[in-house]
Parts: C-alpha cells; structure tokens; sequence
C-alpha cells in the first residue's frame, strides 16, 4: 500500500465503509453548515491545517487525518458548487 500521502482523495474515502463516510460527511455538515464563502473558505484551511499536520503522525493517524481533510475538501467543493 501506499503511504497515506500518496493516496488521492478519492481513494483516503473509498477506504471508509459507507456508515463511515455517511457519519463524518454528517458531522462535517453540523459543523459547517452550508451558507456562505466564509464557510468554505474556512473548511478548506482546516483541511490544509489537517493535512499538513498528517506528517508529523504515525500512518494510522495520518490516514485518519488525510481522510478528514479530503471529505473536508469535498464538502467545501459541494457547498461552492451550491454558491454559483
């Protein structure tokens, strides 16, 4: 496998089981509710924040870290798609 690193978004989120992903896309979604370019702005920088802090941890870590920030990312890209 490759480091979590290497690892597209996509496939950090096809590692989750569906209940997975359903409950931190929730989760995210009651903590950044959509409204608002702030909004995204601010989940895409906690992204980053995520994965830049990713490297300083174990691969366990860092591959739980590394999918939080892509779903971050995803729902940031969602909620942009509903501004235009």
């Amino acid at each position: 496998m490759d480091s979590p690193e290497d690892l597209t978004d996509e496939e950090l989120l096809d590692m989750l089981t569906p209940y997975q992903l359903a409950e931190l896309n929730r989760t995210i979604g009651e903590t950044f509710a959509d409204g608002g370019v702030d909004r995204v702005e601010a989940l895409f920088a906690l992204a980053q924040v995520y994965t830049m802090r990713a490297a300083q941890r174990d691969e366990t870590s860092a591959l739980a870290l590394l999918q939080l920030a892509a779903a971050m990312r995803r729902r940031a890209d969602q909620m942009a798609g509903g501004m235009n």
